[in-house]
């Protein structure tokens, strides 16, 4: 008897132990955006809420789904391959094919985008993603699951040549960008599991920051604004709260780490309107 409560014992330890370290493969395919949002951080904020997030970006600076669907199409070497292993050690590969990265793990999830000119243009997804949809999926396990990421609206004084689309107009950028990605995640043809809602995320961020969170006014700042977004991924990514994270880094303080938090949070519980941040 007291071998088995031994052995029992044993097991139940090995058992706490194995979900202690759950690991999360998550691969995002975009551009600077992606870039911005789960290369650093994601690793970090999982870690500290008891999960391995092991990162993977196919990286195209200003990459359209479009151009993401021809390199599929042809295997083009075109992609650095950035990737945060399960201990947060950061890799870069480069000139390979986007099957590459999709067969470098197997993922548990795949982040998609458009471009950010276009994220509020709905012709631009309409006429590329379908088909980009299905030769993904072929791709990858029938376990994978999608996400897609909502862009941010372009700082106000930005000079960005896309901003022309929406009249160099911050919340009007933002409001098409927001039902585009809201049409289109709620689409049944795409079976997107979640929406990753970092143009939300910002807007709520610029609320309480004011409207400082990029660095050349479309990129975001690597202060806040990287970490706002990467506390958004996390949240999509563990289905529970980022607010009380204890990790942020050491550039911004224990105020500023939790007004991001929140302003994640807050666009996750409701990605179609802004919430002010106190």
């Amino acid at each position: 008897m007291k071998r088995f409560f031994i052995l029992l014992i044993a097991t139940v330890a090995l058992a706490l132990n194995v979900q202690a370290q759950d690991v999360i493969r998550v691969l995002a395919i975009g551009n600077s955006f992606s870039e911005d949002v789960v290369e650093q951080h994601v690793h970090e904020l999982g870690k500290a809420q008891g999960t391995t997030i092991v990162v993977g970006n196919l990286y195209i600076g200003g990459c359209s789904i479009q151009k993401h669907l021809g390199n599929l199409r042809s295997g083009k070497k075109a992609y650095r391959y950035r990737k945060v292993d399960e201990n947060g050690k950061k890799t870069t590969t480069r000139k390979v094919s986007m099957h590459h990265g999709l067969a470098d793990e197997e993922w548990d999830y795949i982040m998609v985008q458009q471009v950010s000119g276009f994220g509020g243009v709905y012709a631009s997804f309409e006429r590329f993603l379908p088909e980009y949809m299905q030769l993904l999926r072929k791709e990858v396990s029938s376990k994978t699951k999608f996400l897609i990421m909502q862009t941010w609206a372009y700082q106000g004084n930005s000079e960005h040549a896309s901003f022309s689309i929406y009249n160099y107009d911050q919340k009007a950028m933002y409001k098409a960008v927001t039902k585009c990605y809201m049409k289109v995640f709620k689409d049944k043809r795409y079976g997107f599991h979640a929406l990753v809602p970092n143009g939300t995320a910002i807007q709520n961020g610029r609320t309480y920051f004011g409207d400082t969170l990029t660095r050349d006014g479309f990129h975001l700042d690597k202060r806040v604004g990287r970490y706002l977004g990467a506390c958004t991924m996390c949240e999509v990514l563990l289905g529970k709260s980022v607010v009380g994270n204890s990790y942020h880094p050491a550039t911004i303080t224990n105020e500023e780490a939790l007004a991001a938090q929140k302003a994640a949070h807050a666009a996750v519980v409701k990605p179609g309107k802004v919430t002010k941040i106190k």
